[in-house]
């Protein structure tokens, strides 16, 4: 009996160590300073957990926090050192900050040097800062710059009614490799995948049909707009390896791998590539000619903005832009490809989001060449 219980006992310690929590404010040397001690106690719970309220000191908030559990929490700027409220002075992340080829996660945006992380909340360069999350604009549209904040849809909201960071994230770690991220979402992947792929299950938990029931019928569908069973070779924004489109793929790109969502959004929002235009729809910062990007799927010059952030028009230089390791040509000689024109993307490769097959960004149309040779990277 007892050597039965040491066996059970070992087998599970076995599991458990399989099943890491990556904790990046626990971490010993680069967690959590909000209060310098003598000796050290970064990370340690008692960086925002109070043990004991002293006589005379206010009553700590909910669940022993130092301050209100809200979002304000995450934006503390008192004492030795702030937390999430600055913009990091490596906004936005760009290709030279993506995982490098071979590593796990290869191509995912993280401050890095040879694949390791760069610890501290100084390098969070995905994060804009509190004032971009926090803008309660919106646009000539009436859509938010900040919808994860401001939208009255979200799951979990503070007490003032915004969007809260714990519909994304767990302070306390979850499993996933970086950025405490509370569902599943990894680097480029899908290849596999019948459906939507799992990769980006995050993403995809609010985004499907039987996600979010407030979300606008079109956000309701991205799920779909991924799935292959539905939409077959051009669902995701699919990599095909296509010459006509790249140059050159990493060892770690798949055929059948599809674009993951934060190639093209920053779910946090947006302050614009230039600082002072911000995109609607949480587009990205991180390309030039993406600022202002406040209505893409109807505004011409702004869908071609959009997509040349990425993709080489066909006058232009091949391999001046990567994306993913994936190193761009010049798309096909067309009247429609080349800087000059007037057209907009939209009009070849669609933009209608009305059904779970419709033709749009997240599921180009292959446009006039119905062998798809102008899509598939």
């Amino acid at each position: 009996m007892v050597l039965t219980a040491v066996l059970v006992l070992a087998a599970w310690v076995a599991v458990t160590a399989q099943e890491l929590v990556f904790d990046p404010h626990g971490n010993a040397t680069t967690g959590v300073l909000r209060v310098a001690t003598e000796p050290p106690t970064r990370g340690e719970c008692t960086q925002c957990h109070s043990t004991h309220t002293e006589e005379g000191d206010q009553a700590p908030a909910a669940t022993n926090l130092f301050t209100d559990n809200s979002n304000s929490l995450a934006f503390w700027s008192q004492g030795a050192t702030p937390c999430h409220q600055a913009r990091p002075t490596n906004y936005p992340l760009g290709e030279s900050d993506r995982i490098p080829d071979l590593e796990p996660d290869a191509g995912y945006f993280e401050a890095n040097t040879g694949g390791q992380r760069r610890a501290g909340v100084e390098f969070r360069g995905r994060w804009p800062g509190e004032v971009a999350y926090r803008n309660p604009r919106v646009t000539a549209a009436g859509r938010y710059y900040s919808p994860h904040a401001h939208d009255p849809d979200m799951p979990r909201q503070d007490e003032g009614g915004e969007g809260l960071c714990l519909n994304c994230h767990d302070p306390h770690g979850t499993p996933n490799r970086r950025d405490i991220l509370t569902g599943t979402y990894a680097g480029i992947g899908g290849h596999t995948a019948i459906g939507p792929p799992a990769e980006y299950g995050l993403c995809f938990s609010c985004h499907r049909q039987a996600g979010l029931p407030g979300l606008d019928p079109e956000n309701r569908l991205i799920a779909d707009f991924y799935d292959a069973g539905l939409n077959g070779e051009t669902a995701g924004h699919q990599i095909r390896k296509n010459p006509r489109i790249a140059l050159y793929w990493p060892a770690h790109i798949r055929i059948g791998d599809k674009l993951p969502c934060y190639d093209c959004h920053n779910p946090h929002g947006s302050e614009g590539n230039n600082r002072v235009q911000p995109n609607a729809f949480v587009l990205s910062d991180q390309r030039l000619g993406w600022s202002g990007l406040t209505d893409p799927r109807l505004n011409a010059e702004q869908s071609r903005r959009f997509c040349f952030g990425c993709h080489i028009a066909s006058d232009g230089i091949p391999g001046v832009q990567t994306v993913e390791g994936i190193v761009m040509n010049a798309i096909s000689d067309r009247e429609a490809h080349k800087s000059s024109s007037l057209l907009a993307c939209y009009d070849c490769h669609g933009r209608d989001y009305s059904t779970a097959t419709s033709y749009n960004v997240h599921h180009p149309s292959p446009g006039e060449d119905t062998s798809g040779s102008e899509i598939g990277w």
